[in-house]
């Protein structure tokens, strides 16, 4: 199988909500995932901000 790969920034962590998706960084990462990215490590930056690696399967037939 091959993989591709994305590198996103999530926004500074808030304090937890009580609604599933409530915060900034939940958003970001549940629009990521209904398009197949899979979260699969996560860096915190200097900035109080968070860089996340994501993968999903890449169909070498395609160009996608």
């Amino acid at each position: 199988m091959t993989w591709g790969y994305l590198i996103i920034a999530l926004p500074a962590f808030e304090p937890a909500k009580d609604s599933p998706g409530a915060s900034g960084s939940v958003k970001v990462l549940n629009r990521e995932g209904l398009d197949g990215w899979e979260a699969v490590g996560m860096t915190p930056l200097s900035d109080g901000t968070f860089a996340v690696l994501m993968k999903r399967p890449v169909d070498r037939r395609s160009n996608g």
